[in-house]
């Protein structure tokens, strides 16, 4: 007589019991590895940065996780509750398959048709406004909606679901939209919506021909004759509950395909990045001195300083550069004025730098034009790339308040727009012409916009007095004991010097930090999760004990069982692994070679950390082995009699 909101409560009171522990140990697990984490970030960047990492924990970030995770909780268990308690009491009672309402059909037939013409409408969208992300949600659309119209003509449900699973990794996984039309906008989100529908095609594609493939392996590995009725017996219960293996096979190669994708992507773009020549243009030494008390010319400063350690034959180039906070607007837009930095170079960093641009102004053939026009002709600029659009933005960074319109970076040239900048200070103004915006790959301490010093200077006046100044060396080997001789030569003028080898191996090394930071803590999240198998196969265990109980009673012996037992977790372990491994190493492909297609990196390398995944994988599969190896010997120790009087 119990009813079934009887039922639902039952469950969901069961339910929330669990989600409030677990949530609060969740959240307080979170802060104390979010507190390791900072830890090791502020050790990467406090060498040679002025960068301060500091641990900050707010008691409303901590109760929002905890509610959401509640919340999100409670959603699935009231879901799961709900569908449960509309069980057919016949087939429950009897262990039968539920059979299916009436009006599922009907159903069906209402999802798919709704799901494919609004996906046909982000599909016309996207296509239209050339976005990759509404297109690619239109085509998940579609395909999702094509499932449930083929299942109710009668299609079986092996080529449905193998079709769409398919269709699915093939067209998040190859660029087919910039095939069919051309450079797309895309950004961020992009990774998680493919992530999603090439984990769930794939999951799809993998259980329902899952009786395939281990058909192969049993046909192979069978021949062994004490490991044949083992293998059968650990295929057949996976394959009967597709429902559970399938998400959880999904859960688990959606961790392991992000981390592949963001381990391969930024390796390969720090790799990129670690280019003498790209970051320091030419230079070797970078020094700064107080604005209170400034050399204005760095060469002759030296020349009569007579400091032993300071050798002004060694000394190839010597730029001093001027720098003044402004407030900068683009001429033609309805922006207002905002916060920017002007920089003002002299002759020698425009005749010696190397400093690579990724957009020029039409007119211009190459960086080097576009450098030695900055220097002969007042009223030019160059800007950094923070503050140009871009139609891929994988950018985590806010904006700067400054940003320019009228054109983008992938378009490589552009007509230059003006620029006015202010003096907040004294009021005065000067207006600038765009020719060029600089590479990805320069350092932030580029960050501005950067004009001649006699374009400075006559708006500007004494405001624009040198305080930056570059060194190139003949010999660069002695980049670190020359910015030691400058520091002890200028002590008296604050300055601060550094070699430009040290700062780009500061930087490189800080994000490499970073990188193994965010993997780790990505690998320890797909360990607590494969851990969850142990709990499967505790479940397993209970739920099978008189088919134990049958399999002793017939010849198995603890050591088949126990087997049994590990090979089932060893399939969704191991599948989600390969699987996850090579649908992010193929997306992650894609991304570096579009990449390579930016102005900015087009010598950049497709980088695979082997060792590091190999050694996260191979613990992750020693984790879910530990885990399941626990219940399999309790499994295993059933006796056949009482398995077979157990109710």
């Amino acid at each position: 007589g119990t009813r079934r909101r009887h039922l639902v409560q039952m469950f969901l009171f069961e339910g929330v019991a669990y989600d409030v522990i677990a949530a609060a140990a969740g959240a307080l697990l979170g802060v104390g590895v979010a507190f390791l984490m900072v830890r090791g970030m502020a050790a990467a960047v406090a060498t040679g940065s002025d960068l301060k990492i500091a641990f900050a924990v707010k008691p409303a970030s901590v109760v929002l996780a905890y509610a959401l995770g509640v919340l999100l909780t409670l959603a699935v268990v009231t879901y799961s509750a709900w569908r449960v308690s509309r069980m057919n009491i016949v087939s429950a009672i009897r262990n039968l398959p539920e059979p299916p309402p009436e009006h599922r059909r009907r159903a069906r037939w209402l999802a798919g048709i709704v799901a494919g013409v609004l996906g046909a409408l982000l599909i016309a969208s996207g296509a239209s406004a050339q976005n990759a992300i509404t297109l690619g949600f239109g085509v998940l659309l579609v395909i999702l909606g094509l499932v449930p119209i083929a299942r109710a003509l009668g299609a079986p449900d092996r080529l449905v679901y193998t079709s769409a699973g398919l269709g699915l990794v093939v067209w998040f996984t190859l660029p087919i939209e910039r095939w069919l039309f051309g450079d797309m906008k895309t950004d961020f989100s992009m990774f998680i919506l493919a992530g999603l529908a090439i984990v769930v095609g794939a999951s799809w594609a993998i259980m329902y021909n899952a009786d395939l493939l281990l058909g192969a392996v049993s046909h192979s590995l069978g021949r062994i004759r004490g490991l044949a009725p083992t293998l059968k017996m650990s295929m057949a219960y996976p394959l009967r509950s597709r429902f559970r293996t399938g998400v959880t096979l999904a859960m688990f190669t959606l961790v392991v395909f992000t981390l592949v994708v963001g381990a391969i992507t930024t390796g390969s773009f720090v790799q990129g990045f670690n280019n003498l020549d790209g970051f320091g243009g030419g230079f070797d030494v970078r020094a700064a001195t107080s604005p209170a008390s400034p050399i204005p010319d760095l060469r002759d400063a030296i020349a009569r300083s007579g400091r032993p350690g300071l050798d002004a034959a060694n000394l190839s180039v010597v730029s001093d550069q001027s720098m003044l906070p402004v407030k900068a607007r683009q001429l033609g837009t309805s922006r207002t004025a905002q916060n920017y930095v002007a920089h003002g170079v002299d002759q020698a960093f425009v005749d010696h730098t190397t400093y690579r641009l990724a957009a020029t102004a039409r007119g211009y053939g190459s960086s080097a034009e576009v450098w030695r026009a900055l220097g002969e002709r007042p009223g030019l600029a160059v800007v950094d790339p923070f503050v140009v659009p871009r139609r891929s933005n994988y950018n985590f960074a806010p904006p700067p308040d400054f940003r320019l319109t009228g054109f983008e970076l992938e378009d490589r040239t552009f007509a230059p727009p003006t620029v006015s900048i202010r003096d907040p200070q004294t009021g005065r103004q000067q207006r600038l012409k765009v020719i060029g915006v600089l590479s990805d790959t320069v350092p932030e301490m580029m960050g501005g916009v950067w004009t001649s010093q006699a374009t400075l200077s006559r708006a500007f006046g004494d405001r624009v007095i040198p305080t930056v100044h570059l060194v190139a060396l003949r010999d660069p080997s002695q980049a670190k004991p020359t910015a030691k001789a400058l520091e002890s030569a200028f002590l008296a003028n604050g300055m601060q010097a550094d070699s430009l080898q040290q700062l780009l191996d500061d930087a490189v090394g800080a994000s490499l930090t970073f990188d193994r930071l965010i993997e780790g803590f990505m690998g320890l999240g797909l360990v607590v999760g494969v851990a969850a198998l142990g709990v499967i196969s505790a479940r397993s265990v209970v739920e099978r004990r008189q088919q134990i109980g049958v399999l002793r009673a017939i010849g198995f012996r603890r050591r088949m069982v126990q087997t049994s037992f590990l090979l089932e977790s060893s399939f969704i372990a191991l599948t989600s692994i390969v699987v996850g491994t090579a649908l992010g190493i193929a997306v992650a492909y894609n991304v570096v070679a579009d990449a390579k297609r930016t102005p900015s990196w087009e010598s950049m390398a497709f980088h695979v950390p082997w060792l590091t995944l190999a050694v996260i994988f191979l613990l992750v599969y020693g984790v879910a082995l530990a885990t399941t190896l626990v219940p399999a010997r309790r499994g295993a120790r059933v006796y056949p009699a009482e398995a077979l009087r157990y109710e």
